[in-house]
């Protein structure tokens, strides 16, 4: 597993402001991070899992939204959520700790489009319990997003 020091890792290699913020509790779940935070849950954004038939995606929505599944056809076909238990072994990181960054190179990140309004949302931070302070412009531009209408 990677955990949090990996994507401190690559955020300090890229010279970056955004920040991994260990927590003393939980952030596992939206709600979880947003309590730990004291924001909204719109602040909080969700790294979802998806199996493709011939890809990976590391799919960030808004977490006050859902995955709409079907508007991935777009990427590819077959798509269907990972198993809890297969997160860990496609990106190295345990379910609800995914980060958008320090991924496999197998998995392309795919990122809803009303994410550019905000400056700043938070996102798991490679463990259960941290979370990622980060812009999502400078995400997309710096592990080359691919932007999709793909919440509701």
């Amino acid at each position: 597993m990677y955990g949090k020091f990996r994507v401190e890792e690559w955020v300090r290699s890229r010279n970056l402001s955004w920040r991994v913020l260990e927590m003393p509790v939980t952030t596992r779940t939206v709600d979880d991070a947003a309590r730990a935070l004291g924001v909204g849950r719109d602040a909080i954004v969700k790294t979802i899992i998806v199996v493709c038939r011939s890809s990976v995606l590391a799919v960030i929505i808004p977490g006050d939204r859902r995955l709409d599944l079907g508007k991935l056809k777009v990427v590819d076909r077959d798509c269907r959520l990972a198993k809890p238990d297969e997160i860990p072994v496609l990106t190295g990181y345990p379910a609800g700790g995914v980060p958008p960054v320090a991924l496999p190179e197998n998995v392309r990140v795919v990122m809803d489009r009303g994410l550019l309004e905000k400056s700043v949302v938070y996102s798991g931070g490679g463990s259960e319990n941290t979370l990622l302070e980060f812009s999502p412009r400078e995400l997309v531009a710096l592990v080359n997003a691919m932007l999709l209408d793909v919440s509701r």
